[in-house]
């Protein structure tokens, strides 16, 4: 799609080609000039108009393009002075010296494009006000009778207006010169190999041009150092174009470059001017990126896997419940109801069978009492696997049960917590039996205080007791393994022990809570 500033372009160089013309012709037909001088000022004017095309072309979105043709428009309408026609002299007079703001904007603009700073944006606008004010008090105090618009004609206010606009434009050349030395010094390396071939042209036109104005027109050197200011201001042009050409690679094409490199479309770059001018820094650039771009897909691909295996520990967890509670069922359905048939058989047989001798009476009655202890132990087992209760009532009704079977005081504290997902439940519900099985056999105390609340988005739940301490989390299966839980379900289990005693604190994401 083509650029907002193409047409403004394209207007600016068919102006500037046909003001080139005209300059060219009116220069050679006014007869006063060298033929040296007519060649290198249009030269100059054409090469500004060459690089400013090329410039747009490639970096259309930096105005620098459009800066560098506006010098060479500028510079041809300078010469538009030396025609004979009245109306064209009017129009040119202001404008004897529009190229010295044009050329000090495009230096200071150069190789952004814009200005940046408050001083520079300062200078470029005195430059413009200065110089074409001046050039206004000259058209209005002008003595030619080509001025259509002088309002007193003065002959002696010509040479003043003159050297009016030569110490405005060598004021102006100075001011430009000393930025550009100050940001070449301040800069880093890639700019300053960017504005080296700009700095060194200004510098020597600014002494060769300092040096020949103060020899005079009489010293015998003096035409040779305006010669050679001359020479080296036509220069500058191309110092501009090759500025533009070793700034090989924009911010869209960079970003382009490392699209393709990528391949997954989502990388992205933030551009720095002051890198990017420099040609020889993209390929280190480039394979930098590329590196933070490979860096960034192996995290995002580890970062895929892990919570992959998070996800499958949690179905692992879920599975695991789901196969307590079918275990849990088919004791309670399938052994234990077949025990306590056989207890009443025997118990059936014991009362039927009154001539059976006493051993045999004592027999079944002990056959009787150990299938009732079974039953007992088979009916814990059940409960320890998944308490029915959890499922039924919710956790909070299950560790209430739990703390009014285990010997020993717990201090339940619980705050407002709702039915939660199973898995969740579940999980907090054992890490608080093992805390309390451990408080029983190795805590050597009586008492243990067992805090549950949900804070945000987690369950928390703590087992305190005032033990003789020493716990060690990786001693044994049971806390690890409930660790392996916690950690499947995204949480976390601290285990803190010292002689003042142990607590168990566990931390769940309520993902499942409803």
């Amino acid at each position: 799609m083509q650029h907002p500033r193409t047409a403004a372009m394209t207007a600016l160089l068919a102006a500037g080609c046909a003001l080139g013309v005209v300059a060219l012709t009116l220069k050679a037909g006014e007869g006063t000039h060298p033929a040296l001088d007519t060649a290198l000022s249009t030269t100059t004017g054409f090469l500004f108009l060459l690089a400013g095309a090329v410039a747009h072309v490639r970096r259309p979105a930096n105005p620098i393009g459009v800066l560098i043709a506006l010098a060479g428009v500028a510079l041809f309408l300078e010469d538009l002075q030396f025609t004979r026609n009245p109306v064209l002299y009017t129009i040119a007079v202001p404008l004897r010296a529009a190229s010295s703001p044009v050329i000090a904007h495009l230096v200071l603009a150069f190789p952004h494009g814009r200005l940046r700073s408050r001083w520079e944006r300062l200078l470029v606008a005195a430059a413009y006000v200065v110089v074409l004010g001046i050039g206004v008090v000259g058209l209005l105090t002008d003595d030619d009778p080509r001025d259509l618009l002088a309002v007193t004609a003065d002959s002696q206010a010509t040479p003043v207006v003159g050297r009016a606009l030569g110490l405005a434009a060598s004021a102006i050349s100075a001011g430009v010169v000393v930025v550009l030395l100050y940001r070449w010094l301040t800069g880093r390396l890639p700019q300053r190999r960017l504005l080296s071939p700009v700095v060194v042209i200004a510098l020597a036109g600014a002494l060769t041009s300092g040096a020949g104005t103060a020899l005079g027109d009489a010293h015998p050197l003096s035409e040779p150092l305006l010669q050679a200011y001359r020479i080296l201001f036509c220069l500058w042009p191309l110092a501009f174009l090759a500025g533009v050409m070793r700034a090989r690679v924009g911010h869209a094409e960079m970003v382009r470059l490392l699209l393709e490199r990528d391949g997954t479309g989502l990388a992205a770059l933030v551009q720095d001017d002051e890198v990017w001018k420099d040609s020889r820094s993209i390929d280190a650039l480039s394979a930098a990126a590329g590196l933070v771009l490979d860096n960034q897909r192996l995290t995002a691909e580890l970062e895929q896997r892990l919570a992959e295996v998070r996800a499958s520990r949690a179905r692992l967890v879920a599975a695991g419940d789901e196969e307590r509670r079918r275990l849990e069922r088919d004791l309670h359905d399938g052994a234990q109801q077949r025990l306590v048939s056989v207890v009443l058989l025997l118990r059936m047989a014991g009362r039927s069978g009154d001539g059976l001798p006493p051993e045999i009476r004592a027999l079944l009655a002990g056959a009787v009492d150990e299938l009732q202890t079974a039953i007992t132990e088979l009916r814990e087992l059940a409960r320890g696997i998944r308490p029915a209760i959890l499922t039924e009532a919710g956790l909070v009704a299950a560790v209430r049960s739990l703390a009014d079977r285990i010997p020993m005081e717990v201090a339940l504290a619980v705050g407002t917590v709702p039915r939660l997902d199973a898995a969740v439940e579940a999980t907090a519900y054992f890490v608080t039996s093992e805390a309390l099985t451990n408080a029983l056999k190795h805590a050597r105390t009586e008492r243990a205080d067992v805090r549950i609340a949900v804070t945000g988005t987690e369950l928390r739940v703590e087992v305190r007791d005032a033990g003789v301490g020493g716990a060690d989390p990786e001693g044994g299966s049971g806390l690890t393994g409930l660790r392996d839980r916690v950690q499947a379900l995204g949480g976390d289990l601290c285990v803190t022990s010292t002689p003042g005693g142990t607590t168990v604190t566990a931390v769940i994401p309520l993902a499942g809570k409803p």
